[in-house]
């Protein structure tokens, strides 16, 4: 009887037994001083791992991805949509929501743009996928589609200077193939929108690269 209350002391000093289990111990403990011994010193060791390990709280970053993750980022209203637009599954569209509140996944750009780029779907394979961020004023430079461009506003307004139109959060915009123009991120906020580019797109006559995430 002793060698089994004995396997259960290291349990008891963490406080993770059953209740009839713990009124076993301290029935065993109270009438064994050697038992009572053995609990002391698994209670010192606890409490000096405790007070070494401090709980760290997540930073703002981190908590906005997990909660996307599992659909409750402040994005989650355009997890099905962007499902849809990439081609992947609604679980993949909420871990690519994600990517936009980890500030490693943006790549710098140009002064004001940065860029999140990945691997669609199949029927999204031959395009340029990812999201792009302009800052208040920034300009996405003039270029030409070389597919369909299909793209869907997050967060943000955004002026097409070239066909003077502004789209704002929540809204789906579609360039056709062959077509140019140049935009610019209007307002106070981040400008921050989803776009998948079949062959995706040329900047000054030469088609860009961009490195996916």
């Amino acid at each position: 009887m002793t060698s089994d209350v004995r396997a259960l002391l290291p349990l008891y000093a963490l406080g993770i037994l059953e209740p009839d289990e713990a009124m076993v111990v301290e029935r065993a403990i109270a009438a064994d001083a050697t038992l009572a011994a053995e609990l002391l010193s698994y209670q010192q060791t606890t409490d000096v791992i405790g007070a070494a390990i401090q709980p760290v709280a997540p930073s703002p970053e981190v908590k906005q991805r997990l909660l996307a993750s599992i659909g409750s980022g402040r994005f989650e209203s355009f997890s099905t949509r962007l499902a849809k637009l990439f081609d992947v599954t609604l679980d993949r569209a909420r871990e690519l929501l994600g990517l936009i509140e980890r500030p490693a996944s943006w790549v710098p750009q140009i002064p004001g743009i940065s860029l999140v780029h990945f691997d669609g779907g199949a029927a999204a394979a031959a395009a340029d996928c990812g999201f792009i961020r302009l800052s208040p004023g920034a300009v996405f430079p003039p270029h030409t589609h070389l597919g369909e461009e299909a793209v869907t506003i997050l967060s943000g307004q955004i002026h097409d200077v070239t066909n003077d139109r502004m789209v704002v959060a929540g809204d789906d915009y579609v360039q056709p193939e062959g077509t140019n123009h140049y935009l610019v991120c209007v307002g106070d906020e981040d400008c921050i929108f989803a776009s998948r580019a079949m062959n995706g797109i040329a900047v000054g006559g030469a088609r860009a690269q961009p490195a996916k995430t």
